[in-house]
């Protein structure tokens, strides 16, 4: 007699029970499907802001003198139109992302260079054994590439109110010149100290395709931002054990956000979404 499977849950299940999500099984997790019927989610992301636990992704961490080599021996193709993020990973800017495969029939992952010898990779979770595997032969000995999927929990906030409401939740982060966009002058108090933004001016900088380390409501968090399906989207990867206190605080802020306008009438400027709103943003939104 075999034994079903029981499928993997995120930290922010109870979250998601609590706002009585409808669930789907998908590579093996039990994640959201959807909040509500209706267009409502797919509205948000489009028209105002949503949120979305994505920490079923595969995420690894790639550390040591020749992580970078190890990720280039892996990589079977990039898909970058931004020079500066179109090479190999060993020669990423620190601060910048790379869209690369790391198998040839694996969807493409995201390699986020955070420091001269750490990488954070996010994979489709169906590609979270496959994908990495070639990095993990490449030098073994030398250094190491270890799979946080259960350690690192991913919440996303899409839309053009994103920033918004990510305003009040960003505290600070590093001033990677390579993940920033240019200023010409800096706006009085958006310093920190030597090397470090304010949230704000973080947050309006921050370019596309790019991840600083940084600070929000107290917790240490890598936040990153990217384009899905046009739409702007801030992803903040924090330690599982702080997903539900940072998803009910950006949920907080955004709660004294005056709501926006829609096509029938006010529209909440923060929705919880599921997956189903996500795959429709964009087709290769999950990686």
């Amino acid at each position: 007699m075999t034994t079903a499977v029981r499928p993997r849950r995120t930290r922010l299940h109870g979250v998601h029970e609590a706002l009585g999500a409808t669930f789907t099984i998908r590579d093996g997790w039990e994640i959201p499907l959807r909040y509500s019927p209706g267009g409502g989610e797919l509205n948000a992301l489009r028209g105002s802001a949503g949120i979305l636990d994505l920490s079923h992704l595969g995420t690894f961490k790639a550390q040591g003198p020749v992580a970078g080599a190890s990720l280039d021996a892996a990589i079977t193709g990039t898909d970058s139109d931004d020079p500066a993020s179109a090479g190999p990973a060993s020669s990423l800017p620190v601060g910048r992302a790379l869209r690369a495969r790391l198998a040839a029939d694996a969807a493409p992952a995201t390699i986020y260079r955070l420091g001269d010898e750490e990488f954070l990779v996010v994979t489709d979770a169906a590609d979270r054994r496959s994908a990495i595997g070639p990095a993990r032969g490449a030098r073994p000995r030398r250094e190491s590439v270890v799979d946080a999927t259960e350690s690192i929990a991913l919440i996303a906030v899409a839309g053009p109110r994103a920033e918004e409401v990510m305003r009040g939740v960003v505290e600070s982060g590093a001033g990677m010149p390579a993940a920033l966009l240019p200023e010409e002058k800096a706006l009085g108090g958006e310093d920190c100290g030597p090397d470090v933004l304010c949230g704000p001016g973080l947050l309006r900088r921050l370019r596309d395709g790019a991840a600083v380390r940084a600070t929000a409501c107290g917790h240490t968090v890598v936040l990153a931002r990217d384009r899905v399906g046009g739409a702007d989207c801030l992803k903040v990867f924090c330690g599982a054990e702080d997903a539900v206190d940072l998803w009910e605080m950006i949920v907080e802020h955004a709660s004294s956000s005056a709501p926006g306008m829609g096509p029938v009438g006010a529209t909440p400027v923060l929705t919880a979404c599921g997956l189903a709103a996500w795959d429709a943003l964009a087709p290769a939104a999950q990686e």
